[in-house]
């Protein structure tokens, strides 16, 4: 059975951070099998056979239901993972400072103007990529990443778009599981 990747925007939920127990739960509540999490429970790997975007859609009612609201959900096919791994434009930056590069993964594409937003709130040393597939690539240089204005109070709702970021330490830790499961189906 095909590996799905399900991202949470968020684990703080209505006044309540996410449990990894109950992440776990959300996934079995959805019908996914063999799940896993990874790192600080945002990170969901699991089987079944459903479509991303009903993954999506079923995934955040289940939140809802648990935690009296919802958040927002990205879910990928092993496949579609793979390609916003390999979509890295920053593959030299990742290797020597990887919690410096944050890769978005986006439900949709992201428009043009929220990339010239984010590209006129970037500092000197800051770089911003969008994908073919409409994701995005952030470089942070040798800027303050808890300072920078970038992934902070940079609104995707306010552009129509759902997305979240990981940095590429937590890519990579998701990916190494996402081997292990591929291997054993």
């Amino acid at each position: 059975m095909p590996v799905r990747v399900a991202l949470m925007r968020s684990i703080l939920i209505n006044g309540r951070r996410v449990k990894g127990e109950e992440a776990r739960g959300l996934a079995e509540d959805v019908g996914g099998t063999d799940v896993r999490s990874v790192g600080a429970t945002g990170n969901l790997l699991f089987r079944s056979r459903k479509a991303p975007a009903v993954l999506e859609r079923e995934l955040e009612a289940a939140c809802a239901r648990l935690y009296g609201r919802p958040t927002e959900m990205v879910v990928r096919t092993a496949p579609a993972w793979r390609a916003l791994v390999a979509a890295n434009p920053f593959s030299e930056q990742s290797a020597q400072a990887p919690s410096r590069v944050l890769a978005w993964a986006m439900r949709d594409p992201l428009p043009d103007i929220g990339l010239e937003q984010l590209r006129r709130r970037s500092g000197p040393e800051e770089r911003v990529e969008r994908t073919t597939d409409g994701d995005i690539y952030m470089w942070f240089g040798q800027a303050d990443v808890a300072a920078s204005k970038l992934p902070a109070g940079f609104g995707l709702k306010a552009l129509g778009a759902v997305g979240t970021n990981r940095n590429w330490n937590t890519m990579m830790k998701i990916t190494a599981v996402l081997d292990a499961m591929e291997t054993v189906s």
